[in-house]
């Protein structure tokens, strides 16, 4: 069958996706702590923190959780409603994927639509002490939620692959 190398692919994808982002999350909080801790001790020590220590901590922060946030939807390790339906049959399984995607969409849909005027808007601002570009700072939303979806579809490859092979003879 042609469509299980696709299936397959798709579910490693999303595996090495979710590697990508834990570095970068491990960045990301190595980061907010060493300005947190630069901060601290200026503050404590020399009396004199830099002022840019704080916004740069808010922003790895900010990437830190929505990129954790990925990595715990895809190990499942965060809050649901049911679970029930996974122990089933891989039909009731695949069900539920595709019950969870059609979920994950209409969530998704209003912020795909808006996440382009919403990163125009910040392009046009820069921070206040680090004086970067605020859309770099707002398009890690777009993107985890982008990274979201790519592991919805894989749950539901590996539920069709289930499925594939339950119902060979």
């Amino acid at each position: 069958m042609t469509v299980a190398p696709a299936q397959r692919g798709l579910v490693a994808f999303s595996a090495r996706l979710d590697r990508v982002c834990g570095h970068f999350a491990m960045l990301a909080l190595a980061i907010m702590l060493g300005s947190i801790l630069l901060q601290v001790v200026a503050r404590y020590v020399f009396d004199a923190p830099p002022p840019w220590t704080e916004e740069l901590g808010r922003y790895a922060m900010i990437w830190s959780g929505m990129l954790g946030a990925t990595m715990a939807y895809y190990r499942r390790a965060d809050p649901v409603l049911a679970t029930s339906w996974a122990r089933g049959s891989p039909g009731r399984e695949l069900a539920g994927q595709v019950i969870e995607l059609v979920a994950l969409i209409a969530f998704l849909a209003p912020v795909f639509y808006y996440a382009p005027g919403f990163i125009e808007r910040h392009s046009r601002r820069i921070t206040e002490t680090l004086e970067i570009n605020s859309a770099l700072v707002v398009v890690i939303v777009p993107v985890s939620l982008a990274v979201l979806f790519v592991h919805q579809l894989a749950r539901v490859s590996a539920a069709l692959q289930a499925m594939g092979r339950d119902s060979r003879p």
